[in-house]
């Protein structure tokens, strides 16, 4: 006969307890796969602003005309194989750059640097080395920023960040498989009895660990629902829910909901794998507690 109503009905509290507890944990792994997608999003989409684009600064300096420099540094630009477009900012985009640093008041009697914004091909760039080389010549008060630098700092703090939330994910995995383990002891101190007659009729270990791996694996399968659902409701929220002209954690979170071509089955498996680690989880967990247990019994 089949013991798994009366050994673990639906609605026993090991049941509730473990069914609340791992929706709680699923709802937290789903938000840290989902900040470790935007963070992979964010890295290759501000890496691949900065590998196509560069920045020259050329400085005022006595006894020179920094509009004769400026048009001295387009010229070597523009005869550079590999630079598509180079366009000079007028000095009002340099002041707002300054302003929130010094202030607006006196900026206009100040030697602000003109900027120019280079766009370059990254199929076929200039050598960086040797550009910078040429403008130096061309116009010493002129400098060249590739922002390689920013780009390192970037991934190594990305890096950092992605870390971080993997650690959450192990931590979120150790915690479930303890919640889990705590349920599956709950379980048979709860129903010592009837697992006791069992062994006197003879039933095997296995065939008792059969007849309640059902419930696990269902508190495992709803439990990953729910916290998927979750997930997917503060990301709704979090995106759609700050207008369309929001910026920042709104867009970012507006991105999971639009897949670029080629990542969707990426993204779709990585959601997909909260619910389904629940059910591995609740399941080969509660398999080995129980069969410990059971082979310690007399």
């Amino acid at each position: 006969m089949s013991m798994q109503g009366p050994m673990f009905p639906k609605d026993a509290a090991p049941l509730r307890t473990l069914v609340a507890a791992m929706a709680v944990m699923c709802f937290l792994a789903v938000l840290a796969v989902g900040a470790i997608i935007l963070i992979d999003r964010a890295v290759t989409h501000w890496s691949r602003g900065l590998a196509t684009e560069l920045t020259v600064q050329v400085r005022e300096v006595s006894n020179r005309d920094v509009e004769q420099d400026v048009a001295a540094v387009l010229a070597v630009l523009k005869e550079t194989a590999g630079v598509r477009e180079a366009e000079a900012l007028p000095r009002a985009a340099s002041e707002e750059l300054l302003a929130p640093w010094i202030g607006a008041e006196g900026l206009d009697k100040l030697p602000v640097p003109r900027l120019i914004r280079v766009l370059i091909d990254d199929k076929t760039p200039p050598d960086i080395a040797a550009l910078e080389q040429q403008i130096a010549a061309a116009v010493p008060p002129a400098r060249l920023d590739s922002h390689r630098r920013w780009e390192a700092e970037l991934r190594r703090m990305a890096g950092t960040l992605s870390i971080l939330s993997w650690l959450v994910l192990a931590l979120i995995a150790l915690s479930a498989i303890a919640m889990v383990v705590s349920a599956s002891r709950a379980v048979l101190a709860a129903n010592q009895s009837i697992v006791e007659v069992l062994h006197l009729v003879g039933a095997e270990d296995r065939f008792i660990a059969r007849a309640i791996d059902r419930r696990f694996l269902s508190a495992g399968f709803y439990a990953g629902l729910i916290g998927l659902a979750g997930g997917v409701v503060v990301f709704a929220l979090l995106g759609f829910l700050g207008g369309a002209e929001a910026n920042g954690v709104a867009e970012a979170a507006r991105s999971l909901f639009y897949i670029p071509r080629g990542e969707g089955r990426y993204l779709l498996l990585s959601f997909l794998a909260v619910p389904l680690a629940a059910i591995i989880i609740a399941l080969l967990t509660s398999r080995m507690t129980l069969m410990r247990m059971l082979s310690s019994m007399p």
